[in-house]
């Protein structure tokens, strides 16, 4: 069963490319079966590429004011992210 690792990372008042930095650097320190979630001021497509070639799964959610709610763990668990719920949305 997945729990979280580190708290939500809001880096939405972060300039780019400082959120996709921060994310890219907690996955490095990501234990499998564990995700993490993230909030960026942006929809981070150029993130979600390469999450997906470096073996990650992800799911976004696009908030107001184009913030993007993500959350993020490897492959092989992302059956995990099916039961996590983006604020708002249950």
């Amino acid at each position: 069963m997945a729990r979280f690792v580190t708290p939500v990372l809001d880096l939405r008042t972060l300039p780019p490319p400082q959120p996709m930095q921060r994310i890219l650097e907690a996955l490095e320190e990501l234990p499998r079966g564990e995700y993490l979630i993230a909030m960026t001021p942006l929809h981070p497509a150029p993130l979600l590429e390469m999450l997906d070639a470096d073996g990650f799964a992800c799911r976004t959610h696009n908030m107001a004011m184009n913030h993007c709610w993500l959350a993020i763990c490897h492959r092989e668990f992302a059956a995990v992210l099916d039961d996590i719920a983006a604020p708002g949305t249950r």
